[in-house]
């Protein structure tokens, strides 16, 4: 009696190989999507809150000193060569005591009386050995040559003011900023503004 062989099945293909693992794959992708679905959509985070504006910082001044007052800060924000004849000067002024308090009435503190009233009239520059002192400029009308301020200053306030003064020489790089009922300020650098600087 002879052995009949079982003819074998022949191997499988290798597109069958690779059927299955890929079905699989399929079927475990489908999983995740019908898990995701029945979750819902993800709930919300917290709403960010609106950005608030940041006022920009105040410039840092060059020099500082207090008026007599005891609630008023002066300081010098810049001193520049406009023209090779002339100095600009830059003073913040700032009502230092707390809010609730009386507004500063400054039309009379940087100038006597009058039509200088509200200006910086008697705010002068003297070179450091106090050989010659620079007066502020003045117009035809002989107005002085600056800002022009009239409006009380307000608690916690603070106020740039401006005028022009004859400039030193260019040996002087360095001047003394004298302020009515204020402390002198000493060894205020004299700048140069390009044109560029407004």
């Amino acid at each position: 009696m002879t052995d009949t062989q079982v003819p074998s099945s022949p191997p499988p293909s290798t597109r069958s190989r690779w059927l299955f693992p890929a079905a699989g794959g399929l079927v475990v992708v489908l999983t995740l999507l019908a898990v995701l679905a029945l979750r819902g959509p993800a709930a919300p985070g917290p709403a960010a809150a609106p950005a608030t504006p940041v006022a920009p910082p105040p410039p840092p001044v060059l020099a500082e000193t207090a008026g007599e007052e005891g609630h008023l800060a002066i300081g010098v924000v810049s001193l520049d060569r406009v023209a090779p004849d002339t100095l600009e000067l830059r003073l913040s002024v700032t009502h230092t005591a707390t809010a609730g308090a009386p507004a500063l009435d400054i039309s009379q503190r940087f100038s006597a009386d009058g039509p200088d009233r509200g200006t910086l009239a008697e705010v002068y520059l003297a070179d450091l050995s106090h050989e010659h002192k620079f007066f502020v400029l003045r117009d035809g009308q002989n107005a002085p040559l600056g800002s022009r301020d009239l409006t009380p200053l307000a608690a916690g306030e603070r106020r740039i003011l401006w005028a022009r003064y004859p400039a030193p020489g260019e040996d002087d790089r360095e001047v003394v900023v004298h302020v009515p009922h204020a402390e002198p300020m000493p060894n205020v650098p004299v700048g140069q503004r390009t044109e560029n600087t407004p």
